[in-house]
C-alpha cells in the first residue's frame, strides 16, 4: 500500500522544515514548492492527496494557487489546507471562496497540523461523517462538524441545516461578529485569555433568543476561525429591500451593544481595558439558480466588506480622537494613595493617566499601546508628566509613582530624556515604575536609559513583579529602590500557597538587592493581613484607598 503524499507549498525555509519533520513522523510521504507556480506543476504531476499551502507567497498568493488547482481537473478534488498567519474571518471568506477546506493558524503545533490533515484527509470520502469509512475515528468526525473550541458547528455543516430554508424561498440574514483587536489581546493577556473571551461571545450568541431574536429567529451561529463569530437569522417573508437592510443594521448594532456589555462584566477585572465588539450584516437572497454554497460565502463576502469599511471608519475616528488628546492636553489623571502597613499611614502616591471617557482610550493600557504603535510614545510620556506633577508638591505629600514602558527607556537615552523635565524639580521624590511587558529588543539602550535615568535623581521601582512579565533578568539588571508585587499574585494569597510561596520569595529577594516591596490590588482584610504577615513594607488597592484628582496627605 502507497503512502499518503501530502504537497507542502512555503516560501520559508524554515516552515517547510518544520512542516516535512512533523508529517514524516506522522508517516507520510512529504513533496515540497517554494512557491505558488512550482506548487501547482508539482499537484498536477505528482497528484498528492492533500497539499498544505501558504497564503503570504511572492507572485502568486495562496488564495490565487488554491483557486488554480480547484480550477484544473487534476486537482479539483485534491483536498487543500491553508497554513496563514491570517486569522480574520474576510480571510476566511477569501479563503473558501477559493476553495480551501481548512485553515491553521501560524504559529501552530504539531497536534493541530496533524488534526487539520487527518480531517481534510478523511473527508475526501465524502462531505458527511457518516459517508466515511470505518477508520475515521469520532474526534475527527467531529473535528470536521464541531469546532472545538467553542463546540459551534462549522460553517460547512450550518450550510447543510440551512439548505431547505433557502430552497423554499426563505431569505435569511448573516452577521460576522468579531471581538477587535484579537492580536493585542493576545499579546498582553496570553491565548487562553483570547478562547475564552470567544467562548463567552458565542454563549451570549445563543443566549439573545428570547431578547434580541425571537424563538426561531436565531438559526444557527458557527465560528469561522480567528476571534470571529457568524450568526444566521430568518428575515421576515416579503420585506423589501430597504426594510431589510434597515432590520440587519438596528440588529446589528443591539447584537454589539449587549455583546460588548456581556464581555465587559464577565471580564471586568481581569482585562484591563474595553471589549469592542464589531458586527456587520449582509442579506442571504434565495436563488435557485445558484449553489446553496454560494449563496452563504456571496453573503460572508457582502459581510466581510462592510466589516472592512467599518473598520476604515473606526480606524480614522481613532486617529482622530488621539490626535485631539494630544492637541487638546485632555489626560485624566489621578492619585492612588500607597500606604505604609506597619502604621496605616499615606506615605505615597501612584499617578494614574488615561484618555477621558468616551474617546476608547479610556484604558492607560489601550492608550500607550496605540502610542507606542504610532510613534507617539514621547509626545504622550511628556504630557503625562506634565500633567502628574502639575498637582504634586514633594515636600508635602511623600514620594510620586510614575509608570514608564520598558520600550521608553532606550528612547530617553538617546535623546528623550526630556519628556521628564516636568518632574526634574520634584528630584528624588519620584519614584518611575518600569514595566516590562515582553521581550526588550534593544538590552544595551535599556540599560544605558536606566542609568541617565539615575544619574538625574529618579529613584526606579519594578512593576508586575511575580507575574511574568518581570522576569530575573530585568531584576538583576534594574536593581530597583522598590519592587511591586503584581495584583495578580495579591488576588486571594491568603488561600493559595503557591502565590503565598511566591510572594515570600520575593520579600526576600527584595530584602538582599535593598528594595523595598510594594503590594498592589489590595481589596480585602484577609489580602492586607497576609501580606503584613509576609513582611511586605507598603501597599495599594481599593481597601486602602480610591484614586483621586486631588492627592492629600
Amino acid at each position: 500500500m502507497s503512502m499518503t503524499k501530502i504537497l507542502v507549498v512555503d516560501d520559508d525555509d524554515g516552515v517547510r522544515a518544520f512542516v516535512r519533520t512533523i508529517l514524516n513522523s506522522a508517516g507520510y510521504e512529504v513533496l515540497v514548492a517554494v512557491d505558488g507556480s512550482e506548487g501547482i506543476e508539482r499537484a498536477v504531476a505528482d497528484r498528492p492527496d492533500l497539499v498544505l499551502l501558504d497564503v503570504m507567497m511572492p507572485r502568486l498568493s495562496g488564495w490565487e494557487v488554491c483557486a488554480t488547482l480547484r480550477s484544473l481537473s487534476e486537482t479539483a478534488a485534491t483536498p487543500v489546507v491553508m497554513l496563514t498567519v491570517k486569522s480574520e474571518i474576510r480571510d476566511f471568506v477569501a479563503g473558501r471562496q477559493a476553495g480551501a477546506d481548512d485553515f491553521v493558524t501560524k504559529p501552530f503545533t504539531k497536534a493541530r497540523l496533524l488534526e487539520a490533515v487527518e480531517a481534510a484527509l478523511a473527508g475526501r470520502e465524502g462531505a458527511r461523517p457518516e459517508r466515511r469509512g470505518a477508520e475515521v475515528s469520532e474526534r475527527r468526525a467531529r473535528g470536521l462538524v464541531f469546532d472545538p473550541l467553542t463546540g459551534l458547528p462549522t460553517v460547512a455543516v450550518v450550510v447543510d441545516a440551512l439548505r431547505e430554508k433557502l430552497l423554499v424561498d426563505q431569505d435569511l440574514g448573516v452577521f460576522l461578529i468579531d471581538v477587535e483587536a484579537a492580536a493585542s489581546l493576545e499579546d498582553h493577556y496570553g491565548w487562553e485569555v483570547l478562547d475564552e473571551i470567544v467562548r463567552e461571545a458565542a454563549k451570549g450568541l445563543r443566549r439573545l433568543v428570547g431578547t434580541l431574536f425571537a424563538t426561531g429567529d436565531l438559526l444557527a451561529v458557527s465560528r469561522p476561525g480567528g476571534s470571529g463569530l457568524v450568526a444566521f437569522v430568518a428575515l421576515p417573508p416579503g420585506e423589501s429591500e430597504d426594510e431589510a437592510s434597515a432590520r440587519l443594521r438596528r440588529k446589528a448594532r443591539q447584537l454589539q451593544e449587549t455583546l460588548e456589555a456581556t464581555l465587559g462584566d464577565r471580564f471586568f477585572g481581569s482585562v484591563h481595558r474595553r471589549l469592542e465588539v464589531s458586527v456587520a450584516g449582509a442579506r442571504l437572497r434565495h436563488n435557485p439558480q445558484v449553489r446553496v454554497e454560494r449563496l452563504v460565502y456571496r453573503a460572508l463576502a457582502e459581510a466581510a466588506a462592510a466589516a472592512s469599511s467599518q473598520e476604515e471608519k473606526r480606524v480614522a475616528a481613532q486617529r482622530e480622537a488621539f490626535a485631539s488628546i494630544l492637541r487638546r492636553k485632555s489626560i485624566e489623571t489621578v492619585y492612588q494613595p500607597i500606604l505604609d502597613l506597619s502604621t496605616g499611614r499615606v506615605v505615597a502616591w501612584e499617578a494614574l493617566s488615561r484618555g477621558p471617557a468616551g474617546t476608547g482610550f479610556e484604558s492607560p493600557e489601550v492608550l500607550f499601546e496605540y502610542a507606542a504603535r504610532h510613534g507617539q510614545v514621547l509626545p504622550l510620556e511628556s504630557l503625562c508628566c506634565s500633567l502628574s506633577a502639575s498637582r504634586f508638591t514633594a515636600r508635602e505629600k511623600g514620594l510620586l509613582f510614575v509608570n514608564v514602558e520598558t520600550n521608553v527607556v532606550a528612547d530617553l537615552a538617546r535623546g528623550g530624556l526630556e519628556v521628564l523635565n516636568p518632574l526634574v524639580p520634584l528630584g528624588t521624590s519620584v519614584v518611575l515604575e518600569i514595566t516590562e511587558r515582553g521581550v526588550i529588543p534593544d538590552f544595551d539602550g535599556f540599560r544605558k536609559g536606566l542609568a541617565a535615568l539615575r544619574r538625574s535623581g529618579f529613584r526606579i521601582a519594578l512593576d508586575d513583579a511575580g507575574s511574568g512579565h518581570a522576569s530575573l533578568h530585568v531584576l538583576s539588571e534594574l536593581r530597583p529602590d522598590y519592587l511591586k508585587i503584581s495584583e495578580s499574585l495579591v488576588k486571594g494569597l491568603h488561600r493559595d500557597g503557591i502565590k503565598h510561596e511566591i510572594v515570600e520569595m520575593l520579600v526576600r529577594l527584595a530584602g538582599r538587592i535593598g528594595a523595598v516591596t510594594l503590594a498592589e490590588g489590595i481589596e480585602t482584610e484577609d489580602e492586607l493581613a497576609a501580606l503584613k504577615d509576609l513582611g511586605v513594607s507598603l501597599g495599594q488597592g481599593f481597601l486602602l484607598g480610591r484614586p483621586t484628582a486631588h492627592p492629600e496627605r
